[in-house]
């Protein structure tokens, strides 16, 4: 994150340019591809960034002028990987929360043609980044959206988790949050997300359990 952000302060890119694919970026700055995609979606996020599906990903015109008002990524970036984490439980639970208020029932049904990426020859990170990335612009809050991407980015470069964990988990868990977020209970989705992100850190960090209540 801090690389790309010094590259664009640098003119590296100019604005409304496109830049360069992810692999020709993990290898520019020495990072793999996993970080290189997920510190795009944080930038993308900000609006520092703009994703044009088919075409690719452009320098905002404004780029210069929102970085200079946020220095995207710095909040977590001397956080340890377990204070991440902790935060992560509050945005992604509040995302779910949110998300089943104002889900439209069109919603649910996208989040579950999602989970069935694998059947379309999607492969299970994909299917993980847009489920979750969907759930966050269900929730219709844009700094929500932008602070989990800016904190995504940052746990990726610390430990690329994901990857460690038995891909039948991951598929239960995400099916597991789609029922709850059907029930139209928000509490029910806020500690399916809970139990989601607790069961993937318990297994690097014996996260702690779940809470059973939702307090506002």
């Amino acid at each position: 994150m801090a690389q790309m952000v010094e590259a664009i302060r640098n003119n590296h890119w100019a604005p409304g340019s496109k830049l360069p694919g992810e692999k020709v970026l993990a290898e520019t700055f020495g990072v793999s591809r996993a970080c290189i995609r997920e510190v795009l979606k944080a930038l993308a996020y900000s609006g520092v960034l703009q994703a044009h599906p088919g075409q690719g990903t452009f320098l905002s015109e404004d780029a210069d002028r929102i970085l200079n008002g946020t220095r995207a990524g710095e909040i977590f970036s001397d956080s340890s990987y377990t204070e991440l984490m902790e935060i992560r439980r509050l945005l992604e639970g509040q995302a779910a929360y949110w998300a089943t208020e104002r889900a439209e029932p069109g919603d649910l049904d996208h989040l579950e043609y999602i989970l069935r990426g694998e059947e379309r020859g999607e492969s299970l990170n994909e299917v993980h980044d847009a489920f979750h990335n969907a759930i966050m612009e269900i929730s219709g809050n844009r700094l929500l959206v932008r602070l989990l991407g800016s904190l995504r980015a940052e746990i990726v470069e610390q430990r690329e988790f994901h990857y460690t964990i038995l891909p039948d988990d991951d598929r239960r868990e995400h099916w597991r949050v789609l029922e709850a977020m059907r029930t139209r209970n928000p509490q029910k989705a806020w500690e399916a997300m809970i139990r989601h992100v607790n069961y993937f850190w318990k297994k690097q960090y014996d996260a702690p359990p779940a809470p059973a209540t939702y307090d506002e």
